[in-house]
């Protein structure tokens, strides 16, 4: 049966190699439908208790909360800043876990997830990816794996990935897809 897969950049950079992973690991999905929601297009300001209260919540995190239930599975790639998730991407995990039940902020119950993270280093953003490995059951995902590309700029060169890493990518998107 064919699934929504929601691919998620959660990098506010223009030229972002997690952004570029994003878009090489969603062309190794067949036989589903994938889109791509990326962060830039969905600004919100900084989450706070008072902004809440004063000013209700952004239409952006409606449309992004509406967008992750649309979805069966999610492909999220994040960069790794100062070994810790996107502030940018935060905020908006923080306005839509918001807009559901307050004592149940899960937005992606039992949903499978799929992460990935690239670096120019040579950790790949391991540090980050742990963390949302360990964060994203809290949001009711269900993570299946995840990728980790380090040395970026060493294995992408002239607009790919070189053969080894395309055949590392690949093998762990399809499982990822069988899993689905």
């Amino acid at each position: 049966m064919m699934k929504k897969i929601l691919t998620v950049s959660a990098s506010n950079s223009t030229n972002s190699i997690n952004r570029t992973l994003l878009e090489v690991a969603a062309s190794k999905v067949e036989g589903h439908e994938v889109a791509m929601l990326d962060i830039r297009d969905y600004p919100m300001p900084f989450f706070s208790l008072d902004r809440e209260e004063n000013e209700g919540h952004p239409e952006t995190a409606k449309q992004v909360r509406a967008l992750f239930s649309e979805y069966d599975a999610f492909i999220i790639s994040s960069p790794e800043h100062n070994g810790a998730i996107p502030a940018e991407f935060k905020n908006l995990i923080d306005w839509v876990s918001r807009l559901g039940d307050l004592q149940n902020p899960m937005f992606a119950t039992n949903k499978p997830v799929f992460l990935l993270s690239a670096s120019p280093g040579p950790r790949g953003g391991a540090t980050n990816l742990k963390t949302l490995t360990q964060l994203m059951p809290f949001w009711g995902a269900d993570v299946k794996g995840s990728y980790s590309l380090g040395s970026f700029y060493d294995y992408f060169v002239d607009g790919k990935l070189n053969a080894e890493k395309e055949r590392e990518l690949t093998k762990s998107i399809t499982n990822f897809i069988g899993e689905i």
